[in-house]
């Protein structure tokens, strides 16, 4: 019975490998962020815990004691960018005073499924805010700013030219005392590439290093509540001058 537990899953993964693969293809001549919101979609329809990565619980929880640990308080405002069906953002806007959540998603689905476990945990009262990303500018957010900003396993699937679209466009989003903290993939020998599987990437610090430095902010390794992915974690903050 283990046995074939195990033959069943490795079978699953190859499918979904396979059907990432042909998906990649189909969106070949479009922007990565298309593609890999088809991957989301497809991802959440069949199980929206598993969609954004499972360990639902354990991670939920790493994610609000993670930003508690660097300041994070009730009445302070985040913007958690792939906040998916919220398995961070059910901690993070119970905590939360009303209104201080607002969470973007490229995925629809994942973004329905949250609403979802809103209802279930009898959170709509808190009032957060959930939006569809469109593109990487950030201008859909209507110039509003936030103390906090977040960004789980988002950096670890987007390419070089993604995040440095994101880098360039966060002065929108943040004030000068803002903290934005992200997680990524760690490549050990200086390049970038991608990892296991797509649509999985791993990049150098000094990457975030040399686009902090272009796009006037800076940015420093922390510690972390290790979320067991062997995911690294940054600070970005706006550069004094």
């Amino acid at each position: 019975m283990k046995y074939a537990t195990k033959l069943k899953n490795r079978l699953v993964r190859l499918i979904d490998a396979v059907h990432d693969k042909l998906l990649l293809i189909k969106y070949r001549n479009k922007p990565y962020f298309y593609y890999y919101r088809a991957v989301v979609d497809k991802r959440a329809i069949k199980d929206y815990q598993e969609a954004v990565g499972g360990q639902w619980e354990k991670n939920g929880i790493i994610q609000l004691e993670r930003l508690k640990m660097y300041g994070l308080k009730p009445h302070h405002s985040l913007l958690d960018i792939g906040c998916g069906s919220l398995r961070g953002g059910v901690h993070l806007i119970g905590y939360l005073e009303k209104w201080n959540y607002m969470g973007i998603d490229i995925s629809k689905d994942v973004l329905n499924a949250g609403r979802t476990v809103l209802k279930e945990n009898n959170l709509l009262t808190k009032e957060p805010t959930l939006i569809i990303a469109t593109d990487l500018t950030l201008d859909y957010l209507g110039g509003r700013t936030f103390d906090y900003i977040h960004a789980q396993s988002v950096f670890s699937h987007m390419p070089q030219e993604d995040i440095e679209e994101y880098f360039s466009n966060l002065h929108k989003v943040m004030k000068p005392e803002s903290q934005f903290y992200a997680s990524f993939f760690e490549s050990k020998n200086g390049i970038y590439y991608p990892v296991y599987r797509m649509p999985a990437f791993s990049c150098p610090f000094s990457m975030f290093q040399d686009m902090a430095r272009k796009y006037g902010l800076e940015v420093e390794r922390v510690a972390d509540a290790k979320e067991g992915r062997k995911q690294q974690l940054v600070r970005i903050t706006v550069a004094k001058n």
